[in-house]
């Protein structure tokens, strides 16, 4: 299991979990199956500040976490020191994650503090072009060149388009439960 660390945001405690957002290749999401060069995903400041967020908003706030029933209804962290992983071509990040906010989730609350690794996805708007290929053997329609970060989903329960066997996901964690 990797470490973690216990900061306070805020005036308030969090565990500080590693997240890896998105690899390189070709992800079937939302708007179905799109490659995600190294380049586009080399863009990783807009990530810091992004809200982690229990599940994707609904339709009823655009599908968007930028919305204060979102924040109150689903956020429990932030999102901060984004960067690109060269070795293993992807988008990474640490989720902050605030004790008081994600004791409403049971579910997710009882991973973080046995230090089980979560599935996640990403809120992302995307500009495409319209360029269909292959990429290790997966087709896609259309090539991601810019993404605009809205929120990182933590899916309890659920499978990501980027899922722990491509190697996304929260980060196992030492346990926290006598520290958190």
């Amino acid at each position: 299991m990797g470490s973690y660390l216990i900061k306070n945001l805020e005036g308030r405690p969090h565990v500080v979990v590693p997240v890896t957002m998105i690899v390189e290749g070709v992800l079937n999401g939302s708007h179905g199956p799109l490659m995600y060069p190294r380049s586009t995903l080399r863009n990783v400041r807009a990530w810091n500040g992004r809200p982690v967020v229990v599940h994707h908003p609904t339709m009823e706030a655009n599908g968007l976490a930028d919305d204060p029933v979102i924040y109150n209804k689903q956020k429990i962290g932030t999102l901060f020191n984004a960067g690109y992983d060269a070795k293993r071509r992807a988008l990474v990040a640490e989720a902050w994650i605030d004790k008081a906010r994600v004791q409403s989730f049971p579910q997710v609350h009882k991973a973080i503090r046995a230090g089980r690794a979560l599935e996640v996805s990403t809120g992302v708007i995307t500009d495409n072009d319209e360029i269909a290929g292959t990429f290790n053997g997966r087709d896609y329609l259309a090539v991601v060149r810019s993404m605009h970060p809205d929120h990182l989903a933590i899916l309890p329960g659920l499978r990501g388009a980027c899922d722990r066997k491509m190697g996304c996901g929260t980060h196992a964690v030492e346990n926290v439960a006598g520290s958190w």
